[in-house]
C-alpha cells in the first residue's frame, strides 16, 4: 500500500484549483466577448464559480502549510483511482510532466 503526505495532497489540490480558476477566467472572457452587453448578466454564474474555486484554492493552500497537517500521511488508494492522469499526478506531487498539460487531449 502506497502512502501520501496529506500536505502534498492539499498542495496538489490547491495547484490544480489555481489552474482551473485560470481556465475558468479565460472562458469567462471568451464568453463575455461573444455576448451582447445587455446580456452579460446571464454570465454571472462565472463569478460564483470563480469565487468558489478561489476560496477552495486558498483553503487547500492554507491546509498544506498547517502545522498539524505536515506530519500526517494517508493511504494513496483513493488518489490512485483518479482517472485523469494530470490531476492524479498533481495530487500526488509527481514531478513527471503530464501529456495533458502539453496540449494532448485525454479521452474518456
Amino acid at each position: 500500500m502506497a502512502f501520501l503526505a496529506l500536505a502534498t495532497l492539499f498542495q496538489g489540490a490547491a495547484g490544480h484549483l489555481s489552474r482551473t480558476l485560470s481556465e475558468c477566467q479565460t472562458l469567462e472572457q471568451l464568453a463575455l466577448s461573444h455576448v451582447a452587453p445587455e446580456e452579460t448578466t446571464t454570465l454571472q454564474s462565472f463569478d460564483s464559480l470563480t469565487q468558489t474555486l478561489e476560496q477552495f484554492q486558498s483553503l487547500f493552500q492554507r491546509l498544506a502549510g498547517q502545522e498539524d497537517v505536515l506530519g500526517i500521511t494517508i493511504s494513496a488508494d483513493a488518489v490512485e483511482q483518479v482517472t485523469l492522469a494530470a490531476l492524479r499526478e498533481r495530487l500526488t506531487g509527481s514531478s513527471e510532466p503530464s501529456s495533458q498539460y502539453a496540449g494532448d487531449i485525454e479521452l474518456f
